[in-house]
């Protein structure tokens, strides 16, 4: 299952955030927002360091970047 979360969350959690940061730190930022879902969505991201907000943006998959199918099967 791919994790997914929405810009402004992802914005909220990196507001603290001190650049370049690893993974685990983006991680952390998260879950001390109590965010789980977008601690989800930075845990599939590469495990690498992050220079800036740009990179962990491009690096993480959002809500309205993907096409779901219907549930319905239609």
């Amino acid at each position: 299952m791919t994790a997914y979360t929405t810009r402004e969350r992802l914005a909220g959690c990196l507001k603290e955030v001190d650049f370049p940061a690893s993974k685990d730190e983006l991680i952390y930022a998260a879950q001390e927002r109590g965010d789980e879902i977008t601690a989800r969505a930075l845990r599939a991201i590469p495990p690498v360091d992050y220079a800036n907000k740009a990179e962990v943006v491009a690096s993480v998959r959002f809500d309205d970047d993907t096409t779901r199918a219907n549930p319905g099967g239609r």
